[in-house]
């Protein structure tokens, strides 16, 4: 039976857009992924839990990550803009070596904002193996600017206009209607943040792109409190380095 705990500060906390001398958010880079998700789910209440088991359950269900793709696929390729409006092309993030990308939910669900964190820990490592390191988030407007200001990022925070992108790679899904109602109810309205009336969300996904656009190592989890660890991807690169 799960219980109704008090809510700790950092559960389905909204990033809004804030006057430019906001401090940053304070993060635990010390802990593992898996530990901040163990605590996070702590703060959990009853219809959080309930919530989030229906989300997953519908994911597993309808087998949503299996349009995703796969090691071996080629990248598609795009041109978003980034949290001050310049534009990126998928050409140019990896002229230069391999491209790390990471699709997430949005600056108000705590287990990306821990994955933020941790990739902005671990960016120094991912540059010395000549890795370009790039986020995909479907949120618009001023949200990503001031998410990167919150957490004190140094990313590519790129905006999915109207979801293409997430859409193109597989990993996106139309947000059930249980879904909507309890988010809705905490506050979020996902189509002024997306700046669409349709409500959609990626699943979390971390894609491995090398030079050519090919995908050497590709992590899709339908589960969005579980995301692949810094040094998993680390491996991936060191591995698709090595392959011929």
């Amino acid at each position: 039976m799960t219980t109704t705990r008090t809510l700790a500060a950092n559960r389905f906390q909204p990033i809004d857009p804030q006057p430019d001398d906001s401090q940053p958010m304070p993060n635990q880079t010390n802990k593992t992924l898996a530990q901040i998700r163990t605590e996070l789910l702590t703060t959990f209440s009853a219809a959080d839990w309930l919530s989030y088991n229906h989300l997953v359950g519908w994911l597993r269900d309808t087998d949503v990550a299996s349009h995703a793709l796969k090691v071996g696929d080629d990248a598609p390729d795009f041109l978003l803009p980034d949290a001050d409006g310049r534009l990126h092309s998928s050409e140019q993030l990896r002229r230069n070596g391999p491209l790390v990308l990471s699709f997430f939910r949005g600056g108000w669900c705590p287990f990306c904002t821990a994955e933020l964190c941790a990739l902005q820990a671990a960016k120094e490592e991912f540059e010395s193996v000549g890795a370009t390191l790039a986020v995909v988030t479907p949120e618009t407007r001023d949200f990503p600017r001031q998410l990167k200001r919150s957490l004190g990022l140094d990313l590519k925070v790129l905006s999915d206009v109207d979801y293409g992108v997430a859409m193109s790679y597989g990993v996106l899904f139309r947000v059930p209607y249980e879904t909507k109602a309890h988010y809705s109810g905490l506050g979020f309205d996902f189509g002024a943040r997306h700046g669409s009336p349709v409500w959609m969300l990626p699943i979390p996904a971390t894609y491995v792109i090398d030079a050519e656009g090919r995908i050497r190592g590709a992590f899709v989890e339908p589960d969005f409190t579980i995301r692949e660890e810094p040094a998993q991807i680390l491996a991936s690169l060191r591995q698709a380095a090595s392959a011929p």
